[in-house]
């Protein structure tokens, strides 16, 4: 004879909800991913409108993605697929459209978003110790000295410390 069914209990049920009621974070069901050992939250986000405005240019002027064969630079030898610190050259540029200094945050192109997300990470609130800043002005290890530490240039880099939220 097969064998019946019984209906459920009422202590199942209970045993059933205090399962769920303990998933999450330690229970059976983990509601978070272990992000690894080098997971970071920046300190600063610096301003993205300021970066597509006044520093981008200076990169991009400098041909610091593919790199500029009249100063002895291999083509597509820099930022382009040399180094981590990746810069792609896009059109239009971002630049083109900052009325006042002030971009209209809804069609950024995703070569520009790369780009901004890269020069964030090589930026400092102190821009005299930001990778950025030291490389380009030939204060640290690069092939070449972009632009002198005086220079409009600089100041731009520098400036973009100043333009910075908290998280």
């Amino acid at each position: 004879m097969p064998p019946r069914l019984q209906p459920c209990r009422p202590g199942w049920i209970v045993g059933l909800a205090l399962l769920v009621i303990q998933c999450g974070e330690q229970g059976a069901f983990p509601t978070t991913v272990d992000p690894g050992p080098d997971f970071g939250i920046a300190e600063v986000v610096f301003d993205a409108g300021y970066y597509y405005c006044k520093v981008e240019p200076v990169l991009i002027a400098q041909r610091c993605g593919p790199g500029d064969p009249a100063a002895g630079d291999a083509a597509n030898g820099c930022h382009h697929s040399v180094t981590s610190f990746r810069l792609t050259e896009y059109l239009p540029p971002v630049s083109e459209s900052c009325g006042g200094g002030v971009v209209p945050m809804t069609a950024i192109p995703q070569a520009a978003q790369r780009n901004y997300q890269s020069a964030q990470t090589r930026m400092r609130r102190n821009p005299e110790l930001a990778p950025l800043l030291l490389r380009a002005t030939g204060r640290a290890q690069h092939p070449r000295t972009l632009f002198d530490a005086s220079s409009p240039e600089a100041d731009a880099i520098r400036q973009w410390a100043t333009q910075y939220s908290t998280q």
